[in-house]
């Protein structure tokens, strides 16, 4: 009883009351002053019963929601005595829509209920998550038949969802009764037949909705007396075979979804002479041939992910449907191409999806580059997932109302000049293997996306950066997001922040010049000084060649050399795998001797000499501890790997506790100490010893690699307090501990 707590809520419009625990609902008097009162929604209560004496202060009332779904209606069930003394809880009153679901209605006590409500108008009715309801519910229960709806009849309900119910047949003529019902929802609901004339008495119906049951055939007779007709939804249930003139008898039928079911093949089908929309994704389907049979007017035909290997079968639909607007061939693998020429027979071709169709083993051999030609008016169109490695020349050459280009996740190395028709927009080149690009390619776009790219980072690339930062066109993602992939020094910088070095020949013709007359008017010491400086900065690499050269001479080639006999490696290298094309080029192919035979240093690291099956805690441990020295190689990627960062600790560990110089870190990438200082497993390390920075300048490379060598070969005691050492033993304990104990 709501009592006068709301009196004064004369304007009141809505009231929601779920999950209150109301156990009786009989609202007050007050109810009949309140004009604009139209949504009630009580659902989640435990209500045991509702009658005609309960709801009398909602006579005359007309609702737009009345929500009475998981309400239990415990007491309303098929054993009741209080049936006919109960009444029409609805009496008086119209509903636009009555949420009836989740309440465990059954076969005799909804028809119980609705013989009860006989009269009362009501639009869409929601009867949703009904589990009782049907003999697929493992209570006894019946299916629904003619009789279960009949108080339904003079209703007018023209919506109506039954979905998520347990019914295993749907018999004849079981919606009869609902002879005004335009849309049906049998969605989920375990319906493995349909019985002959089911839908008898359902001419006005439009939309059917059987999707996600476990229908396995469908014949010429299965969907009777539906002549109007217009959505049917099939999609995701177990259909593999088509009778006869499958799905006779719907004329007006515009969309038909058969998505997700297990079809090989489509000669069966009835002519169905309206059909626009067309849905076979998800299937077995191994040609189209008799698709022309269906209907000549499809606008809209979905094929992805079947068994389709020819380009022939998009042809056949170029040719033969003359309204098509939309065609998804995507997950298709294409291996074959027909030798014919083609004709595009339709003119209002918009989209076309070709995205995992497998299109550079047949580009690569020079077939089918006319897949494009005439299709003047597309406008929309996904290539992603090809393994495109270029694209050939010309092949978008009539595309000239393309506005919508998708390349991601290809191989493309570089993009022709002049290869984009001047009427593109929008271009994705994601996760692609660009390395250099003419920025006039992108003159006519207005979004472009092109992250996960291996820029190289040279003089070619000058006139890129210096359009990435000047232009007006929308970037997908941030710009610091386009990164360089090489030379060394640049890796993993921003291109808009890489430092291109190019040397212009005037500008060096000039140089020559200047330094002449220098020489002759300057001092010879003046001129030796100043020739000194120039030749170190500019060829400080080669000098410091020279000079190692001559000091192996002096000292006999002779260097210390690590003790083979005590460890099984010279050096463990710690990386992010996301870093190994890096590492091979920069630091294994210099040190690693099984990478070349002047190398001199037995290298480990994960991907080749860690055991399989070995938990990775004890794998990184061993390599540790069989190795003379850890190299960690530092980078964003390293910052983010936890694995990387347990390295790191343990081989920090070891250091103390034997107190030898066992670690050497190198960082990558340009980061700022400050973000290293962040981590705490890098924090004491960095504060306390130095490490190694990967050189900006080229020219610094050998002196660099002479220094890794350097630190790696050498042995170096550590001096460390005795709390610290005491420290570092509890903590290698402890990781010990977690590496014997990892799953």
């Amino acid at each position: 009883d709501s009592g006068d707590f709301l009196k004064p809520l004369v304007s009141l419009e809505m009231l929601v009351l779920r999950e209150n625990n109301i156990k009786r609902i009989q609202p007050a008097l007050l109810f009949l002053n309140m004009r604009r009162f139209h949504v009630l929604d009580l659902s989640r209560n435990k209500v045991k019963s509702i009658c005609e004496e309960d709801l009398l202060s909602f006579q005359g009332k007309h609702f737009t929601l009345l929500k009475l779904s998981s309400v239990t209606l415990q007491d309303m069930n098929e054993y009741w005595l209080g049936w006919e003394k109960c009444g029409n809880p609805f009496k008086n009153m119209s509903v636009s829509v009555l949420d009836l679901s989740g309440n465990g209605f059954n076969d005799n006590n909804a028809k119980l209920f609705f013989d009860a409500i006989t009269g009362t108008k009501i639009q869409s009715l929601i009867l949703s998550n009904s589990h009782s309801m049907g003999s697929s519910s493992g209570n006894n229960s019946k299916d629904p038949n003619k009789f279960t709806f009949k108080g339904l009849g003079a209703s007018g309900i023209k919506i109506f969802d039954l979905s998520n119910s347990s019914i295993f047949a749907l018999s004849y003529s079981v919606f009869s009764c609902l002879s005004d019902l335009e849309q049906i929802t049998l969605a989920e609901s375990r319906i493995n037949k349909i019985e002959k004339s089911a839908f008898l008495g359902m001419a006005n119906l439009l939309k059917l909705n059987l999707s996600k049951n476990f229908l396995g055939n469908i014949d010429s007779n299965t969907f009777q007396n539906l002549e109007k007709l217009e959505v049917l939804d099939l999609s995701y249930n177990h259909i593999w075979m088509l009778g006869y003139e499958s799905f006779r008898g719907l004329p007006n039928l515009l969309n038909l979804n058969l998505t997700g079911n297990a079809l090989k093949h489509l000669h069966a089908f009835a002519t169905l002479p309206r059909l626009e929309k067309l849905y076979l994704g998800d299937n077995k389907i191994l040609s189209v041939f008799y698709l022309i049979k269906i209907s000549k007017y499809l606008t809209t035909l979905y094929l992805e992910h079947n068994i389709l290997s020819s380009l022939s079968d998009l042809f056949t639909i170029l040719e033969e449907f003359p309204q098509i607007e939309e065609i998804v061939f995507r997950g298709n693998e294409l291996l074959y191409c027909p030798n014919e020429r083609h004709k595009v027979l339709s003119q209002k071709i918009q989209i076309l999806d070709l995205a995992f169709a497998g299109l550079e083993v047949i580009w690569s051999e020079g077939k089918c580059l006319n897949v494009f030609n005439n299709l003047h008016q597309l406008e929309q169109l996904s290539l992603s997932h090809n393994l495109l490695q270029s694209l050939p020349k010309d092949i978008f050459k009539d595309l000239t109302s393309l506005y919508f280009l998708d390349l991601s996740f290809n191989s493309l190395k570089y993009l022709p000049n002049g290869i984009f028709p001047e009427s593109l927009q929008i271009l994705n080149l994601e996760y692609n293997s660009i390395y250099s690009v003419d920025p006039n390619l992108f003159s006519t776009l207005s979004y472009l996306s092109l992250i996960k790219n291996d820029f190289r980072c040279d003089c070619k690339l000058r006139d890129f950066q210096t359009w990435l930062n000047q232009t007006n066109v929308i970037i997908s993602h941030s710009i610091e997001d386009v990164i360089c992939a090489s030379p060394e020094d640049q890796y993993m910088v921003p291109v808009v922040r890489s430092s291109i070095q190019c040397e212009d020949e005037e500008d060096e013709r000039n140089a020559e010049k200047l330094r002449l007359v220098l020489f002759i008017f300057c001092t010879a010491l003046i001129t030796l000084l100043t020739a000194s400086a120039i030749i170190y900065v500019r060829r400080r690499g080669y000098i410091f060649k020279l000079y190692k050269k001559l000091i192996g001479k002096l000292v006999d080639g002779k260097r210390e050399e690590p003790d083979p006999d005590q460890f099984l490696y010279d050096v463990f290298l710690c990386f992010s795998s996301n870093d190994i094309k890096w590492v091979e080029r920069a630091l294994l192919n210099r040190l690693d001797s099984q990478f070349s035979e002047q190398n001199t240093l037995r290298c480990c690291f994960e991907e080749r000499d860690f055991i399989p099956g070995e938990d990775n805690l004890t794998n990184m441990r061993n390599a540790i501890q069989n190795s003379h020295k850890t190299l960690c190689v530092v980078s964003e990627h390293f910052l983010k790997d936890g694995w990387c960062l347990e390295t790191f600790t343990l081989a920090q560990c070891r250091m103390l506790v034997e107190l030898k110089d066992i670690l050497v870190v190198l960082v990558v990438g340009n980061i700022p100490q400050y973000r290293l200082l962040k981590y705490e497993q890098l924090r004491s390390y960095i504060e306390n010893r130095g490490y190694l920075l990967w050189p900006d300048d080229s020219q610094d490379l050998e002196w660099f690699y002479d220094q890794l060598l350097h630190k790696i070969r050498k042995n170096t005691k550590v001096k460390q307090t005795n709390t610290k050492v005491n420290e570092g033993e509890k903590n290698l304990d402890a990781a010990n501990v977690q590496a014997d104990t990892a799953v």
